[in-house]
This record gives C-alpha cells, structure tokens and sequence, in this order.
C-alpha cells in the first residue's frame, strides 16, 4: 500500500522524506548508491529442477537402451541378408521406425508420469517466491543505501507480484516439459539414421549419449535465462510501482557481456521504452559497424543477460515509498 496522501501524513513519514530529499541535493534525480545483484541462489535451484528432470530421463533411457541395441542388431542383420539376396529393405526400415518410435515413445510417456509426480508446478512456484523474497531484499538495500529509508515489510506480500509471478510459473512449467520431447526426439532420429548409413550400436549409443550431455547443459542455460527474466519482470515491478520511469544499465563488466549490453553500460533508459539490441557487423575479423535486430529488451531479459536495471530516484517519487518508520514499528 502506498503511502495514502487523502490522509494527514504521519508526521514521521514527512520527516523521513525531508531526510531523503536532502540526498538530493537540490537536483530532481538521484541515481542508486547500490550495485545490485541477481539472487544466484534461484539458478541453483532452477538448475537443480531441471537436473531432476534429465536424471529421470536418463534412468528410463537406460532400461529401454538393451531393447534398443536388440532390434537394432536384429533388423540390421535382416537388412544385411536381404541386401547380399539383392532384396529391397524398405519393409524393415519401416519396422524399425515403428520399433523405435514405440520405444521412445514408451520412455517419453514414464517421463512424463514421473515429472507430474515430482511436483513441477509447486517447486516452480515456490521457485518464484524465493526470487520475489530475494529480489525484494535487492531493493530495500538500494533504497536504503540511497534514500536512507526503509521499507515496510509486508508491503511486497501478497498480491503485488501475483501477475508475474503467475505467468513466470505457467511458461516455465510449459518450457520444462520441452526437455523430454526435444531430447528423446533427437535420440530417436539418432538411432533411424544410424540405421539408414548401417552404423554400429557402439557408435549409436555414443551418439545418444552426446544428445544427453547437451540437453543437460542447455537445461543449465534455460535456468539462468529464465531466473534473470523474472527478476527482470520484478525488479521493472518495483520501480515503476513506486512511480520510477528511467534506469541506468549495468552489466557485470566482465569479459562475458556482450557488445550491445557493453555499449548500454551506465546509459539511462526508460521503463516505457526499451533500448534496441544489435550485434556487431564484423569484416575480416574488424568490426564495422552494427546490425539492429528488431528486438527491445530491458535489463534481464535478453538471452543470458545478467544485467541489471539500476534505479533512478526522484522527489516525486518519494511519496510513493512505503516508509517503515519508528512509529510503525513500535505499534
């Protein structure tokens, strides 16, 4: 609840806004004295999601792998003897099909079963709220660190966040679901054109274990893309809720920030109006110039992207704080 105005303000509450507005120093804006941070704690537990996820696959493609290499060996020998007879094997390429498609299709339907058992919608949504918690303690120490205010605690409870925090859950329980179809169909085409170029179950097997190590580390991204997203999609909540309309861009400064968010670095943007993301246009290892992409992202919400949007306060903006005073905190 914002601080009700119809009301005679509290006399505590004006004398902690005069207190703040004298860190303004005669100027409208104020920019945030605090660096803050995405809570990592949320990655490792996405990450832990999804790793849960890709272990319940790997276990059921491990009962079904002796079932493969059976068929497999079995139609590949048949293929093999009809093709020293001269024979067409067009018959034992579609047996193999439906045997193999009946296989994954077997581990897809155990997988799923298991994922819906596990409780996916309620650790994601639990998910969610540990990032709201830990978010939320990102923008008490900025506005502290800058206003010297702080901030009631039970105003970021309840319904503030629900609309984000709701949809947050819903397309990621939809994403996660992604990872076994992805998977299991890119193991099943290994297996059906391995059998066309007649290569060895050694070498198949190999292959499907490649396909495992790289959905498992694409889950990874998927983790940190989408925990920066909603942090992303609070943090734009907690500003905007308190009347905030600019940022200033801050990444991570290191090697990994890409050219587009290097060049955003300590500009000020709107929350109405979102940069445009470009990537360089390289010659002969030089780069040139830039290629707008169409796209308009705020902090966070680019692919991979750990930057963050720094508040920009402003005196309009201090009636809108929901001020924890020493009066309230005493009642």
């Amino acid at each position: 609840m914002i601080n009700d105005l119809s009301q005679p303000m509290e006399k505590s509450v004006q004398d902690a806004i005069a207190r703040a507005e004298k860190r303004f120093y005669g100027h409208d804006k104020l920019m945030c004295k605090y660096d803050m941070q995405v809570p990592a704690a949320c990655d490792r537990e996405y990450a832990r999601i999804v790793n849960d996820i890709m272990r319940i696959i790997r276990e059921e493609l491990e009962k079904e792998l002796p079932n493969i290499r059976t068929e497999y060996k079995r139609l590949l020998a048949q293929r093999r003897k009809e093709e020293a007879a001269g024979k067409r094997h067009d018959g034992i390429m579609d047996d193999l099909y439906m045997a193999v498609s009946q296989v994954f299709q077997r581990i897809l339907n155990k997988v799923i079963s298991r994922t819906q058992g596990s409780g996916l919608r309620r650790r994601l949504e639990s998910l969610a709220h540990l990032t709201r918690k830990l978010t939320v303690k990102e923008w008490k120490k900025a506005i502290h660190a800058t206003l010297g205010l702080d901030i009631r605690e039970d105003f970021y409870l309840g319904d503030f966040f629900k609309k984000q925090l709701d949809i947050w859950r819903d397309q990621n329980v939809d994403l996660i679901k992604t990872i076994p179809h992805d998977s299991l169909g890119k193991m099943r085409d290994i297996v059906y054109d391995g059998f066309t170029s007649g290569r060895t179950t050694k070498d198949i097997v190999k292959d499907i274990q490649s396909v495992y190590n790289n959905s498992k580390a694409r889950a990874t991204l998927i983790a940190r893309d989408q925990m920066a997203k909603l942090n992303s999609d609070i943090t734009q909540a907690q500003q905007t809720g308190i009347g905030l309309e600019e940022y200033i861009w801050s990444t991570c400064n290191d090697e990994r920030v890409r050219d587009c968010h290097k060049a955003f670095e300590g500009q000020t943007f709107r929350w109405d109006s979102p940069p445009e993301i470009w990537h360089p246009k390289i010659k002969n290892g030089v780069m040139v110039g830039i290629v707008y992409e169409g796209r308009y992202c705020h902090p966070g919400k680019d692919y991979q992207c750990r930057c963050v949007a720094r508040p920009v306060f402003t005196k309009g903006s201090l009636k809108n704080i929901p001020i924890q005073t020493t009066d309230v905190k005493a009642a």
